[in-house]
């Protein structure tokens, strides 16, 4: 019986690390490390968020900076010094911290010190990125970028999954039955809905629970492709057509990477319904996220290739992932967005 009433407290604990946040609860004593509603901001939903400053490009005023963020993939400006400053210390010392923000404005609203029980939630196994391979854009040869053997990208999942899915049509099959799991159909799902809709952030939890969903459901072997933008100005940037045709601004972006056989030979092909409504080849993916509409600087710096447990960047420089084995952190944010939508 003790041994029960511990385990029924250590659900109870970890339960109410991702309820929502109140609006009257202060940041400092509230335990959540998933984005949340607390308020709003110029009319738009504000979320709140645990998380990891990746990086910090001032802007030529000297004054405002782009800030990114381990655990989120968006690009957030700061114009409050006193905001700036807590984040400039924060990324120094490599401390976490409590993030309020505007998505839809690409603007942080508030942020304070994270606490010990908050940053708790954000400690996971790191994956080395030797185990995958790295290339900076300028390398890449698109001319094979598609093949999958010059990725080197068959057999490193798992020897008990097939590696290779036959044809298009059985690719297709799949990733519409991926598609019926998006939080818009209402349909019957597996375990959590999928956040396609919300194509702002959580691309790391979508990558994570399709990959689960191809390797244990459908037993083919997936990779996870990472593409940066983390050299100077670069920025990934997508014209949400899908979802209302708005402008979506990234510094990093993940989805699974499968291999198909096609008549030019096995392809790699990307498994991503938040862009696109079927597999596309990685050269489509990847121009995909270079729309000169919605940045002055759309450029992919670097695509990393990585086994299927790399779940988010550890590091700006996208050479170390964090892990999530036991699906804390997808389900929670697929559980966070699954009523969001892109565009406001």
């Amino acid at each position: 019986m003790r041994k029960l009433l511990l385990k029924l407290n250590f659900a109870a604990i970890f339960i109410s690390l991702f309820t929502l946040r109140s609006c009257n609860k202060s940041k400092s004593n509230d335990a959540s490390n998933s984005a949340v509603t607390v308020e709003k901001h110029n009319g738009n939903e504000v979320f709140s968020k645990i998380m990891t400053v990746a990086n910090i490009s001032m802007n030529a005023d000297g004054k405002t900076a782009d800030v990114m963020f381990l655990q989120n993939a968006q690009v957030f400006k700061v114009e409050n010094e006193t905001m700036l400053a807590i984040l400039k210390d924060a990324y120094t010392k490599k401390t976490n911290v409590s993030v309020s923000f505007d998505p839809f404005e690409a603007v942080v609203v508030d942020v304070v010190l994270a606490n010990a029980v908050e940053t708790a939630g954000l400690n996971r196994q790191i994956l080395n990125s030797e185990v995958g391979k790295t290339l900076n854009y300028s390398d890449i040869d698109f001319s094979t970028i598609d093949k999958a053997e010059g990725l080197s990208v068959i057999n490193t999942t798992s020897g008990t999954l097939t590696n290779v899915i036959p044809d298009m049509a059985t690719a297709q099959l799949m990733f519409n039955y991926i598609t019926t799991q998006c939080c818009v159909t209402g349909a019957p799902y597996s375990v959590n809905c999928i956040s396609f809709k919300y194509a702002r952030d959580g691309c790391y939890a979508r990558a994570h629970v399709m990959c689960r969903t191809l390797n244990n459901k459908y037993n083919y072997a997936t990779h996870k492709i990472f593409s940066f933008a983390n050299s100077g100005s670069d920025r990934l940037s997508v014209k949400a057509n899908k979802w209302g045709g708005c402008c979506v601004t990234w510094w990093y972006h993940v989805a699974p990477l499968v291999n198909i056989k096609t008549p030019s030979g096995t392809m790699a092909y990307v498994f991503d319904p938040s862009m696109f409504n079927q597999p596309v080849l990685l050269s489509t993916w990847l121009h995909a996220q270079e729309s000169p509409s919605c940045s002055s600087t759309p450029h992919v710096s670097m695509i990393s290739l990585q086994p299927t447990t790399a779940y988010s960047p550890a590091s700006y420089s996208g050479t170390s992932f964090d892990t999530d084995p036991f699906y804390y952190d997808s389900n929670s944010t697929l559980l966070s967005y699954h009523n969001r939508t892109t565009c406001p």
